[in-house]
């Protein structure tokens, strides 16, 4: 049966009751919360309210205290009794508990390596007992944080000496592009490891002893690579140019750009580039940025001017979302979203399922977080493929919205 939103009010209190009891499972003293009576407009809705309340309580998982004198007929507080049981009554399985199945699973992997790496497992099973992400896997993202942990027992044993990252990823994964999709983790596993958590990404691989090949990053705008001898790349080429990471000491701007905008997805990066010319550095991301194009990105940020607006292009789905927040917490200046909002989605997107583990993406102070709620609770989910749009520039809305973008070139500056 649909639920109706008076049971969706219900249950979401009591959800968030139990969230709060995950994310501090050490807690000296039970969640607890007063229920909002403003969203129960109706007599009905917090007849109905109270009846699930009720339910709750009867079953051993909250208890209820109830207002004194003229309050006596409504709630003052819910407190959380017994997790276990009240996930139970809601109809999910306890964040302690999948992630113990997590743990278990993965131990085997884990314990082909050095300590350590059990170690940066024991730390994924406590972020996903608080109903964390951890790495960004979800604790049910087994055959993702399999691939990681194998990844990083063998860097651990020292197997990476020596070899590039496809050669490594193929002996030791039996995959040419699985090291591609570590990558970032685990650099991140590695500083850590190393006591150097800022160490960059590079300094990393060449501390194992790994060959890391990176890819060109396609771009178009006010950028070159110059050395003594003349220009070697020119970001105006048509229609685009692409830029080896290893070419970033010799790049500079060569004006500033009226927007910096990352786009994830290929074919809609090929569209921008060839039919929308607004002045703005356009980069492709290719999903999530690989470590090279994250450094040319961090770099050509601290070229920018302030005022120049720096935006984010891709799909509204798990993936797209995860790829923004990552570029948000990530790089020193975090994107504005572009075409990624719930009208276009709801316009023009595909019918979805809700998905549980955006939730991280929803409580944190993400500029999709609100898009990320509807997509964990909905109703009525929808996913949105960027390339179902046609390109716009982004200055569209910027200008609309009363505020100017940087105008006239300004003097080249390196990286």
């Amino acid at each position: 049966m649909k639920r109706g939103p008076q049971q969706d009010a219900a249950t979401l209190f009591l959800a968030r009751l139990l969230d709060l009891m995950e994310r501090s499972p050490d807690r000296s003293r039970a969640a607890f919360a007063a229920p909002d009576y403003e969203l129960l407009r109706t007599a009905d809705l917090v007849a109905r309210f109270h009846e699930r309340m009720n339910a709750a309580e009867r079953v051993g998982a909250v208890e209820v205290r109830w207002g004194k004198r003229e309050r006596r007929h409504l709630i003052d507080r819910v407190t959380v009794k017994a997790p276990l049981i009240l996930a139970r009554h809601l109809g999910r399985t306890p964040s302690s508990v999948t992630a113990q199945q997590a743990k278990e699973a993965l131990l085997p992997v884990a314990s082909a390596g050095e300590a350590w790496v059990g170690s940066v497992l024991e730390e994924m099973g406590a972020r996903w007992a608080r109903g964390e992400n951890a790495f960004r896997f979800s604790s049910t993202d087994i055959d993702g944080a399999t691939e990681f942990l194998t990844l990083l027992a063998a860097i651990s044993k020292d197997r990476a000496r020596g070899l590039d990252g496809r050669t490594f990823s193929l002996k030791t994964a039996e995959d040419t592009k699985a090291f591609d999709r570590q990558a970032g983790r685990i650099a991140v596993a590695l500083a850590a490891h190393f006591g150097e958590p800022v160490l960059r990404a590079a300094d990393v691989w060449q501390r194992i002893g790994l060959e890391r090949f990176s890819h060109p990053v396609h771009i178009k705008g006010c950028i070159v690579a110059e050395d003594e001898n003349g220009i070697l790349v020119h970001g105006r080429a048509a229609p685009f140019a692409s830029f080896h990471p290893e070419m970033r000491p010799l790049m500079k701007l060569c004006g500033q750009p009226t927007a910096l905008l990352t786009i994830e997805n290929y074919a809609s990066f090929n569209r921008y580039v060839r039919e929308i010319n607004d002045g703005a550095l356009v980069v492709y991301t290719g999903g999530f940025a690989s470590t090279g194009a994250l450094e040319l990105l961090k770099s050509i940020l601290l070229m920018l001017d302030e005022k120049v607006p720096y935006f984010h292009w891709g799909d509204v789905d798990s993936g797209g979302l995860r790829i923004f927040r990552f570029l948000e917490e990530t790089l020193p200046r975090a994107p504005r979203p572009h075409l990624m909002n719930r009208r276009l989605v709801e316009a023009h997107g595909r019918d979805a399922a809700r998905d549980p583990t955006l939730v991280s993406i929803a409580r944190s102070n993400s500029a999709l977080a609100a898009l990320a709620a509807w997509l964990v609770e909905g109703p009525n989910v929808k996913h949105l493929e960027q390339e179902a749009l046609d390109p716009i520039s982004p200055l569209a809305d910027l200008l609309a919205s009363g505020h100017s973008p940087v105008e006239g070139p300004s003097k080249a500056r390196g990286l």
